[in-house]
């Protein structure tokens, strides 16, 4: 056969091939979001007939050991006995199957996300560590919420923005409670932070928040006055200040173009002379693994687009 042949029939080959398009974020994520969920309504199924089936071994043994007949007795002790052996060999076979497909499928959805997020040709250096975590000092520091007794977090990521330097992380700042008394969490939803070149005294927070249902609101600003208010926005410092002398007004424009509506339930930005920090509160469509809900694409994009609005807004030098 002629190299001529033979390169024709490889077009051939090549034509005849279908080409793979890569998943969206989406559709990666309902894949697994759909796996997960076969696995956990099983995991359930498996579990109900296994307490039912418990239910009624327990009953029939009860009725063999009090019976008068010894038989009877001898095959309800020995009914008894195995049927804790199956618990045992059930419990050591299947304690970490749906712990770890858990892990799996969370796994997955931030790997997913995260490409999506930070895909803007703005980043660079982005580093995750899964095992990294928000240290309560970190935030409570910040100077916008006080009374929280754990932070917790997960999806923290380092990496830089128009070659700032930044961090962010998944985070619920959480009260203590009670069993009779279950008090929500203080914030729960995106946490940046990035250092600034400012030089001043004290620190300005800025408050973007929903005027029918405000929610996740500073509980730390005692200390500072209202300079500023409207219906949907405040601004808190030092008595006699002017916070337009200090924050640039390319970042209160930016900031500016928060919509505090459907899943954002309100956005807290604080300014130290060093240090800048903000809290994006989110409701469970963005915060919540989704299980038994479809994944929420729009809500997602959504929040990609206010995580680089506020990015945009906190590095304008």
């Amino acid at each position: 056969m002629s190299d001529e042949n033979i390169k024709i029939n490889e077009n051939e080959e090549t034509n005849n091939q279908e080409v793979v398009e890569p998943k969206s974020y989406d559709q990666v994520i309902e894949d697994a979001r759909l796996d997960f969920h076969k696995a956990y309504k099983s995991s359930r199924t498996i579990s109900n007939i296994i307490m039912f089936a418990m239910v009624a071994l327990i009953v029939g043994v009860m009725f063999l050991v009090l019976s008068n007949n010894q038989a009877l007795q001898i095959t309800g002790y020995a009914l008894a006995g195995a049927m804790v052996v199956g618990m045992i060999v059930y419990y050591i076979f299947n304690r970490n199957r749906l712990p770890n497909k858990t892990k799996v499928y969370i796994s997955t959805l931030i790997d997913a996300v995260n490409k999506e997020m930070f895909k803007n040709q703005d980043f660079a250096e982005i580093k995750t560590d899964a095992d990294e975590r928000l240290k309560m000092d970190d935030l409570a520091g910040d100077g916008i919420y006080s009374g929280a007794n754990e932070v917790r977090s997960r999806n923290v990521v380092r990496g830089t923005f128009n070659e700032h330097h930044f961090l962010y992380a998944e985070a619920a700042l959480v009260r203590p409670s009670t069993r009779k008394q279950q008090v929500p969490p203080l914030f729960v939803g995106r946490y940046i932070s990035v250092p600034n070149n400012m030089n001043f005294e004290g620190r300005f927070v800025l408050v973007y928040k929903n005027p029918k249902d405000p929610l996740d609101l500073p509980n730390s600003v005692s200390d500072l006055v209202v300079l500023e208010e409207k219906e949907d926005f405040v601004v808190y410092g030092p008595e006699g200040a002017n916070y337009h002398n200090v924050i640039n007004n390319k970042t209160i424009s930016q900031l500016n173009k928060f919509e505090i509506a459907d899943h954002l339930l309100n956005v807290n930005v604080v300014f130290w002379g060093g240090h800048t920090a903000a809290y994006l509160s989110y409701d469970d469509t963005i915060m919540s693994v989704p299980v038994e809900k479809a994944f929420d694409k729009a809500a997602f994009d959504k929040s990609f687009e206010d995580l680089l609005n506020c990015l945009r807004a906190i590095t304008v030098e």
